[in-house]
């Protein structure tokens, strides 16, 4: 063991002489290994939170014109009710507008959210009562209360959504409304 004791001391103080390396400037040896930079991670996650936020706040008012300001020109939408995804931020008068019509107390409560980079998922509750109704809508939906549970993804680009991707139950949301069984 005394034989052996040297050469393991040996070897440990090479291994640490490896993994430092003198610097150019002092020859003190400093370690190589370095703490990464998470600023910008950061900054980008509470950019990302904050436009959610934001989002969330102008559905709340029913300010058309603050929401869109929040998409991309070229955002993209894909939600159950939508045949195919709908691109550029002008569509958020023509998904929206409407329901603000129909349920003009709808509102949204985030649930949960979690979030990275550029990406945020969120968890909300939208509500509301249908109070005014189309000419091609059932009578049966007027006074009618909802309460949808609604799963979203947002990935945010330079402070704008640039995809808007939505999952609810459309059968409940329709059975909600007395218009399936």
């Amino acid at each position: 063991m005394k034989k052996l004791l040297p050469a393991l001391l040996l070897l440990l103080g090479t291994t640490i002489a490896c993994e430092q390396q003198p610097t150019a400037t002092t020859g003190i040896a400093t370690p190589v290994a370095s703490e990464p930079d998470t600023t910008a991670a950061q900054t980008q996650e509470a950019e990302t939170v904050r436009v959610m936020q934001a989002m969330f706040d102008a559905f709340n008012r029913h300010d058309l014109v603050a929401m869109q300001a929040l998409y991309a020109d070229s955002a993209i939408f894909i939600s159950p009710e939508m045949q195919e995804p709908v691109i550029g931020a002008h569509h958020v008068k023509t998904i929206y507008g409407p329901l603000f019509e129909m349920a003009p107390n709808v509102k949204d409560v985030v649930l949960h959210y979690i979030h990275n980079g550029d990406e945020v998922a969120v968890e909300f509750v939208s509500t509301g009562t249908v109070e005014n109704i189309g000419p091609n809508d059932p009578a049966e939906m007027k006074g009618k209360n909802f309460e949808l549970k609604i799963f979203a993804r947002l990935k945010v680009k330079d402070g704008k959504i640039v995809e808007d991707i939505s999952y609810f139950d459309q059968l409940a949301f329709l059975q909600q409304l007395g218009m399936m069984n």
